[in-house]
């Protein structure tokens, strides 16, 4: 009995897979090219694990800044501690907004970066 080798369109779709393999790759490499490293680590705990002080949404002097809110609608508060590796501190974060999905939005984005929250709720509020 005489063996055939491989036929053609196995070789291809390997050949495929292994080219949609590297074109994956090489747009994962690009976006992260795209941000700003400093040191390996960065390009390792950025994409899941930003959590300093300067990362953290403020909302002061935007249009969701409290002091500056007119009307009526909702005000998210959000406080608690984050810790950054050996770092922990306590933030306390107040945003006001015109409809309460904006206010859970802002309020599940805030979620993210507190560990331990002592309170975040959204309650009615008249500027």
């Amino acid at each position: 009995m005489h063996r055939r080798p491989l036929a053609h369109s196995n070789r291809t779709s390997t050949w495929k897979s292994g080219l949609r393999l590297a074109a994956g790759l090489g747009l994962a490499f690009s976006v992260a090219a795209c941000q700003q490293f400093e040191k390996p680590s960065d390009l390792l705990f950025a994409p899941t694990f930003n959590k300093s002080r300067m990362n953290i949404p403020y909302l002061y002097n935007t249009e969701y800044d409290c002091r500056t809110f007119t009307g009526s609608g909702w005000k998210g508060i959000a406080s608690g501690t984050v810790n950054n590796f050996s770092q922990s501190y306590v933030i306390s974060e107040a945003g006001c907004f015109k409809s309460q999905n904006e206010c859970q939005a802002y309020l599940a984005i805030m979620h993210r970066y507190i560990d331990r929250p002592r309170f975040i709720r959204c309650n009615p509020y008249t500027a």
